[in-house]
């Protein structure tokens, strides 16, 4: 009889498994909205993450929690805020602070899925293989390496570019596509499945094989819509967050912005390619029909637009990201949605979407009834923070923007789309300044003063700094 129970019982949850959802849980790194259907640049092309997000709902005015790669995936992973955490730029230690959290994948592995997880989900890859984090980490996946001399001539590190004597699957992000394919095909069905594949470009260095330049013939790039003397209205904090004297002023004098501009163009159809091929291989599985996917971009990218290139600042180019959800049952394919969201929302939405319980931290808004009909009521904004004290808040028209010394920026996007002026000290607007502001913490987390083995930083024996860009 206790073997005829054993038995039931083991039949009874490896049915209750296949009743669960599997999820593509896919992070790109670095994107901003330069993809086709968000309108970003007129000369993109992404064929294929167009229709990735078609089958289901798009999200066209989402916001990362941070404009940094580690803070940002903290937070999503996390379902906790900078403000919580402490975590507040890719310097802020995160796996000591993160160490006893119930982020995103030990929910599922708790829950009796097969997590599996391979190129850049968090920020740190070291705390990724941790066994308590995965039922497996794959890890990075080897690539072509960094070139010793600046291909630009720009010299500042790895802010580079230039086609490589390469083929397109000598390129990690391209060996992870191939992973991941392997895994939707053979990972053992009596578990429900949480694949999560991160890739990493367009990161810099913008490296990518010819024929992904070909595509975009330099003579024919425009670069971003700016405004001369862009910065004059903006407070000293956000000047500061800009670098005008830094990485623009280097491009611009080089003569290097239409190379810039051409390189990401180059490295997003590469991306592209890749997102092509990782659908094809779903559609190809037997997981295709009862698969939950899942895109996010950690954050948006500056390229000269208020004389700012790459992330860390607060406006609309580096906090707006490329994100979508297809569920089947629960989405419409070709569907948008407006609704201003950020990637406190992502944890509650997936545990629901699984038929997971929400975890008690995890205070975010779940999406299910903006999936469910893209324009129903919705009364959250997106809160974006870079560094403490400093937050960025947005609604459906509105940016505004607080700086940890008080100063603040407001834009109407309904008339200035491109946030040329600010608004904040004019006459009539203080009651949209405290109704966002409302939003902002009044007091924030302290940065955590040590590393994920609980020691200072800088302490560690033979190991590399790591770029601030990284």
């Amino acid at each position: 009889m206790t073997r005829l129970l054993a038995l039931f019982l083991l039949l009874s949850s490896a049915a209750v498994a296949q009743q669960k959802p599997d999820v593509l849980f896919i992070a790109v790194d670095d994107l901003n909205d330069w993809v086709t259907y968000l309108g970003g640049h007129p000369q993109t092309k992404t064929p294929n993450i167009d229709r990735l997000v078609a089958r289901g709902t798009a999200f066209t005015n989402s916001h990362c929690a941070a404009p940094a790669c580690n803070p940002s995936r903290a937070a999503l992973m996390s379902g906790l805020r900078p403000w919580q955490t402490g975590i507040y730029t890719n310097n802020d230690p995160a796996e000591g602070v993160m160490k006893d959290v119930v982020t995103l994948n030990r929910h599922f592995l708790a829950s009796g899925y097969n997590t599996l997880g391979g190129g850049k989900i968090y920020h740190g890859y070291g705390s990724e293989g941790r066994t308590d984090s995965w039922t497996k980490w794959e890890g990075l996946f080897p690539s072509i390496k960094e070139h010793e001399e600046n291909m630009n001539g720009l010299n500042r590190g790895h802010f580079d570019w230039g086609p490589v004597h390469a083929k397109p699957s000598d390129m990690g992000d391209y060996k992870a596509t191939d992973w991941a394919i392997n895994q939707l095909k053979t990972a053992p069905t009596e578990k429900p499945l949480f694949l999560a594949l991160g890739y990493i470009k367009p990161h810099l260095p913008w490296y990518v094989p010819q024929e992904y330049y070909d595509r975009f013939p330099l003579a024919e790039i425009k670069l971003p819509v700016t405004k001369e003397h862009d910065l004059d209205d903006i407070p000293k904090m956000g000047v500061r967050m800009a670098g005008p004297e830094g990485d623009h002023a280097a491009v611009v004098k080089a003569d290097q912005w239409k190379k810039g501009v051409q390189a990401y163009l180059a490295t997003i159809s590469f991306l592209d390619d890749q997102v092509g091929r990782l659908l094809d291989g779903l559609d190809q599985s037997p997981r295709k029909d009862k698969t939950i996917i899942v895109w996010w971009t950690d954050h948006g990218w500056n390229l000269g637009e208020k004389e700012h290139w790459r992330k860390f600042a607060l406006w609309e180019e580096t906090t707006r990201t490329s994100m979508a959800i297809i569920a089947p049952g629960v989405t419409n394919p070709g569907t948008t949605c407006t609704a201003p969201v950020d990637y406190m929302n992502m944890y509650p939405t997936v545990c629901e979407l699984t038929g997971l319980p929400v975890p008690e931290h995890v205070k975010g808004a779940s999406l299910m009834p903006l999936l469910r009909d893209p324009a129903a009521k919705w009364d959250g904004v997106a809160v974006c923070t870079h560094g403490k004290g400093n937050h960025a808040v947005r609604d459906a028209n509105w940016r505004y923007i607080r700086y940890a010394d008080g100063t603040e920026e407001l834009y109407d996007h309904s008339k200035d789309p491109y946030e040329w002026t600010n608004l904040a000290g004019e006459v009539g607007m203080s009651d949209i300044k405290a109704r966002l502001g409302s939003s902002i913490p009044a007091a924030d987390a302290e940065i955590k003063p040590t590393s994920g083995d609980g020691k200072k930083k800088g302490e560690g024996k033979g190991k590399k700094k790591k770029k601030a860009d990284e």
